[in-house]
This record gives C-alpha cells, structure tokens and sequence, in this order.
C-alpha cells in the first residue's frame, strides 16, 4: 500500500484549519501531519515535518503564504506549494506562481475541487484555478508578456494540446479528450513546453496565448 502524502497546513484561523483536516476525511491518501498559525511557523514546521505538500494562505500573521512559499522555494524546491485562499486577484495568483506555488485554490471551493486538485499537485501537475488563471492569462496576453517568436512550429495535435494545457487540463483529461493515452498526452505537454521554450505547463500557456496560438477565448 502507498504511503499517504504528508501535508502541513497553515492558516491563522483555527475553525479553518479543522474545517479542512475535516474535509479530507475519508481519504486516506492525504495524511495532515503539522498545523500551522503563521508563515513563520510553516516555513519552521516543514523543514522539520518534510511534507510532500504545504497548503498555505496568504494572508497571515508574521509572514504571509507567499513570503513562505518564497521561502521554501529556496530552501526546499521538491516541495509542492498550494495556496488556500479567498483572495481571487490575479496579482496573487502571478505572484504565488512566481513564489513557486503549484496549486491555488479558493476557499469557497466545493470538497470534490479540493480533493481533485490535491490529486492533480500530487501526481506532479498543476491546479490553478479555473477562472483566475483565465483572467490571468488575458492580462499576460494583452500585455504581450513573454512574446518570443516560437522555436519550432507547434503540429495540429499539439495546439490541441495547448488550448487544452490552457484550459487547466491535467494529462488525464487531455488524453480523455483527445483519445489518447495519459502517457502519450504527457509527452505531447512536454513537447510543446519545449518547442515553446517554456519552463513549465503555465508559462506555456501564458506564451500560447501571448503568441496568439491558443483560441481567442482566451484572449
């Protein structure tokens, strides 16, 4: 049997981090294993805890969850950070991707979306949500952010795949949607981050959409 992921979870409010810990009762693959009131003490519990993820919010006493992811990034880049957050301004959601968050979700987020995207960080992809990344790709996009000429032509398939990485598709629904394997989809995601000379999932579709590539929804 798998062992759980191990989780640290930070927020100053106390009725929140139990609301939480409840809400993943029932699933046996997330294990809580610290509790924290402040950035500060996140940053301290995880480097004694060694989680796999660190759910953060932003706002907080001492150090606020992006300072802390900051933080962590530096000192503990396998760590996989997740903001938790009613904040839905874009210019969190960029500055919590810079920071190195790989998730971030609001709080009024139903328990399924919760579960789902802690799935999606755990098997190594992103879970941003939905409607603040599409905000956030319009600003990136209007403001011709990182529009580089492309290094190579993107295949019909992989502006498929583009629009769907775009889309907030994990490998496992582009494959769904496409007819293909997860494998296979994650190696047309990896091949279009190349050709695009992207970092990583996001950035790619902040250049897809910067270079016109993706469809004018997103723009």
């Amino acid at each position: 049997m798998t062992a759980p992921l191990r989780l640290v979870l930070a927020d100053d409010h106390e009725v929140t981090r139990t609301g939480f810990v409840a809400l993943l009762a029932g699933h046996p693959e997330f294990d809580v294993v610290g509790q924290a009131s402040d950035g500060q003490q996140a940053v301290a519990l995880c480097e004694a805890m060694q989680p796999d993820i660190a759910i953060l919010d932003i706002r907080m006493p001492v150090l606020n969850g992006l300072g802390a992811a900051r933080l962590l990034q530096q000192r503990m880049p396998a760590l996989k950070v997740v903001i938790f957050t009613m904040d839905d301004s874009i210019d969190h959601l960029e500055a919590a991707i810079t920071a190195g968050a790989v998730g971030y979700l609001l709080k009024d987020a139903s328990r399924d979306e919760v579960i789902a995207s802690l799935q999606r960080v755990a098997r190594g992809e992103e879970a941003l949500n939905g409607a603040v990344s599409a905000r956030l790709l319009r600003r990136m996009a209007e403001r011709g952010a990182q529009a580089a000429p492309t290094l190579e032509t993107l295949t019909a398939r992989e502006r498929q795949v583009l629009e769907l990485v775009a889309g907030g598709c994990s490998n496992r629904e582009i494959g769904e949607r496409l007819g293909i394997t997860t494998g296979t989809a994650k190696a047309h995601v990896e091949r279009v981050i190349g050709k695009l000379g992207a970092a990583d999932r996001t950035q790619a579709a902040v250049r897809g959409v910067a270079l016109g590539l993706v469809p004018s929804q997103w723009t």
